[in-house]
């Protein structure tokens, strides 16, 4: 078992260095092809889309508990379907009382702030700081849904889907590990840092087909960049919990 965890410890150092190599390659990608300004917009558009997913991801730890979604039954090859840790408490009230209305709050700041965050883009792009994201438009999606106030019952829905996209992304992540015989707590690197950012992306993405002039899916310098930064964010932030001592394990 020690020595497992070590094995696993090497793991997490490697991955951290991995992904933090990934984004400043990413950053200097996009500098180059584009603009240093396009890749920091890039960066807050890919955050504002994703922050519902990582308060609900967190959330579901918080308030769970209870029993298991599984009701402690095996799936076919003998192993149990999703685990102890996934509960009906953390899947529903986690994204419910955390993930969304933490976001609904954060982006209620930026109603009112939204005109001084459009100057500012406006003389940016005046001086020529973006090449990509140019139109006023971008920053609007992301910042406040669009235009108000449809523009922002079409932000509210957006997070409830990326919420919720992040709960069933968590549980269909956990599904696997079993069948691939990892027990709840043990880390699958890689699937435990992509699950409920992926389902969160296609949730959100859903009502973009049926209502492109409301919802828009995610371009690829956005998504890239999710695939990066999200292991990057969790796969840090345990490692620096781990080393002040807040956690046992770096995962």
């Amino acid at each position: 078992m020690s020595e497992n965890i070590e094995r696993n410890k090497r793991i997490a150092f490697l991955f951290t260095i991995f992904f933090v190599s990934l984004l400043l390659i990413d950053f200097i990608i996009t500098s180059l092809i584009f603009s240093y300004s396009d890749w920091i917009a890039v960066l807050i558009f890919s955050l504002l889309l994703i922050v519902p997913a990582y308060f609900s991801n967190a959330g579901m730890v918080i308030v769970g508990g209870g029993k298991p979604i599984d009701g402690g039954r095996n799936f076919r090859d003998g192993r149990r379907i999703f685990g102890d840790h996934k509960t009906w408490k953390g899947l529903i009230f986690g994204p419910l009382f955390i993930g969304i209305p933490l976001s609904i709050g954060i982006f209620i700041l930026f109603l009112p702030l939204w005109p001084f965050i459009a100057e500012f883009q406006k003389a940016a792009a005046k001086k020529d700081l973006y090449k990509l994201y140019i139109d006023i438009s971008f920053y609007k999606y992301y910042f406040i849904g669009g235009n108000f106030p449809i523009g922002f019952y079409s932000l509210i829905i957006r997070i409830i889907l990326c919420s919720y996209g992040a709960a069933i992304g968590d549980l269909i992540g956990s599904f696997f590990k079993r069948r691939f015989d990892y027990h709840s707590g043990s880390p699958l690197w890689g699937l435990d840092q992509l699950d409920f950012a992926i389902f969160a992306i296609l949730f959100t993405s859903i009502p973009a087909i049926l209502y492109p002039d409301l919802f828009w899916i995610p371009d690829l310098n956005i998504i890239i960049l999710l695939l990066i930064l999200t292991p990057a964010v969790s796969i840090i932030a345990n490692e620096i919990a781990y080393l002040i001592g807040m956690k046992d394990v770096p995962w």
